[in-house]
């Protein structure tokens, strides 16, 4: 299996430079030839750890994960239902599968080199494909370009939308399977896990959109109802042991979710005229004191809990857990306000920065891509390690959700600076 794993990592980070010879687009140097070096020293660095099967198995789930993540985030961002699915299809996929590796591994520490390594090959490596099908295909970001979406013609273009009614079909066969197939337990188990697929992917894909364009209000309401389905969805996975028989309704579910939610946001963001280069381009104007007002709130909801979480969760019946630090290296028992503010710096970084990768990712400047990469494959796992050590839902949620959502602001301000610096678009002009 190793060696099987190690030719698959070859071919997918020569795959941009065997892209560059056999088509005729000017992809950039650092862009096919950066995934190579890291799959390399990934290797390396695997050999010397504590079983090389086990890191060698975490490499190419986690680039085969980014790949497929900067993928499907790019053509989320676009008009297209079958290339979201597709893409969809592998990120959901690959995503269940790197959080069962990281369980059975126990959040071995030392594998967040591996994690990093493969964020930068995998991501770079999916943006080059990305791109070449967007190129090809003529798919752009801006929805409130699309005349598909006006009053009228949304329903019809939902209901000739062959992808989507493909895959209510295969999940409605899948349940019906699972009933006469699984025991009682495991069949409560998948309509648990399709429910919240559903749910999780639907809000996260509206989420994602709109750290992309300029609203704070969009990108708050999105965030929390995201940010609570993803949550719940990952610590009952984790509590549950991640049971790999429910990877196919869970990626169907998922990808049905995260079409749904990108159509309704594609609606959203074309009625309120909501652009992803509108910063640029200076179309749209907010006020500053509406823009604040989601920062105050979130501000003082987190002040709130991290202080007084004890009688609030004594409210609703719910007794404190013992916290575990997201550091699996660190043993020693820390007082838990530490641990709390701990994780609430790293739940507002990682959504900093996932805000940032996203978005840079989706542009098409290489550098500001790269530059985001390195933190965020660190402070990400940091994330994952905690929720595999703290399932505990009363716990992780208020944290999750109100950092998560604060960073998520933060990106998106840094980004639109950084952005219009830079003139890095969403939309690249095609030939």
């Amino acid at each position: 299996m190793p060696w099987f794993l190690i030719v698959i990592l070859f071919l997918s980070a020569t795959s941009g430079l065997i892209l560059k010879l056999l088509s005729d687009r000017n992809i950039k140097t650092s862009s096919w030839s950066i995934p190579i070096i890291t799959v390399l020293i990934g290797i390396v660095v695997s050999i010397y750890l504590r079983s090389f099967s086990e890191a060698i198995t975490f490499f190419a789930a986690a680039i085969f994960q980014f790949a497929a993540f900067v993928f499907v985030s790019r053509l989320r961002q676009r008009g297209s239902f079958f290339w979201h699915t597709i893409a969809a299809l592998a990120s959901n996929g690959a995503w269940y599968l790197t959080i069962h590796v990281i369980k059975i591994s126990d959040a071995y520490w030392l594998l967040f080199i591996l994690y990093i390594l493969g964020l930068i090959s995998g991501r770079l490596t999916g943006v080059i494909w990305a791109q070449y099908i967007e190129s090809k295909y003529k798919l752009t970001a801006d929805a409130t370009r699309d005349e598909r979406l006006a009053p009228g013609k949304r329903l019809a273009l939902i209901g000739k939308e062959k992808t989507f009614w493909t895959l209510i079909i295969s999940l409605t066969g899948y349940m019906v399977y699972g009933y006469l197939g699984f025991e009682i337990s495991m069949f409560k188990s998948m309509a648990v896990v399709i429910g919240l697929g559903l749910i999780q992917s639907f809000f996260y894909a509206i989420s994602t959109r709109a750290s992309a364009r300029g609203s704070n209000w969009f990108i708050v309401t999105s965030g929390l109802l995201g940010g609570l389905a993803f949550y719940v969805n990952a610590a009952y996975l984790v509590s549950n042991n991640v049971p790999v028989q429910l990877v196919i309704p869970y990626v169907i579910s998922t990808v049905l979710g995260s079409t749904t939610g990108a159509f309704f946001s594609m609606i959203i963001e074309y009625m309120a005229k909501l652009g992803p280069d509108s910063h640029i381009d200076n179309r749209v104007k907010q006020k500053s004191s509406n823009q604040k007002i989601p920062y105050l709130v979130i501000l003082s909801l987190g002040t709130v809990w991290i202080f007084f979480q004890e009688p609030v969760l004594n409210f609703f019946g719910y007794s404190q857990s013992q916290l575990k630090f997201p550091v699996s290296i660190v043993t020693i028992e820390l007082p838990r306000t530490f641990i709390i503010l701990a994780v609430s710096f790293i739940f507002m970084l990682d959504n900093a920065l996932h805000t940032l990768t996203s978005r840079a990712g989706n542009r098409d400047h290489t550098g500001y891509h790269i530059t985001t990469l390195i933190p965020k494959g660190l402070v990400d796992f940091l994330k994952i390690s905690y929720i595999a050590q703290n399932p505990s839902i009363p716990d992780l949620l208020p944290v999750a959700l109100l950092s998560g959502c604060l960073g998520s602001l933060f990106g998106k301000d840094i980004s639109e600076k950084i952005e219009k610096c830079l003139q890095a678009r969403m939309d690249v002009v095609t030939k």
